[in-house]
């Protein structure tokens, strides 16, 4: 399972340091609240904010998700938790290409997120 929110969070968290969500959003050009929800793993962030983190950041979205992070769990019960409020409890890692021929064949097509059942 990928965690991207955290991978984001984590990211956003230490290019803040010490500097306040506020002064740090209005920095970045987005509202504090937003930095606040990606922080507390809460923001579903837009493809418009992930262009404003790299503006800012001067990196490439790659850079705003490391996988050098420890890895991170969730009980089962959580991704049935999750799963049961309609978000997305799980993210198949396939390559795009592998996913579109499985569309074609009647499954799961590209950006088409499956949800553990």
């Amino acid at each position: 399972m990928v965690h991207l929110r955290y991978r984001l969070a984590n990211y956003v968290r230490s290019r803040r340091g010490e500097a306040t969500q506020r002064a740090f959003a209005r920095k970045l050009g987005v509202a504090q609240s937003t930095i606040m929800r990606i922080e507390n793993e809460d923001q579903n962030v837009t493809l418009q904010t992930l262009e404003q983190l790299c503006r800012a950041f001067r990196v490439d979205v790659a850079d705003l998700f490391p996988t050098d992070l420890p890895v991170r769990h969730y009980s089962a019960a959580r991704n049935e938790a999750v799963s049961q409020a309609g978000q997305p409890a799980m993210i198949h890692e396939q390559p795009a290409r592998s996913r579109r021929s499985d569309k074609a064949q009647g499954g799961q097509g590209v950006g088409e997120i499956k949800k553990k059942k």
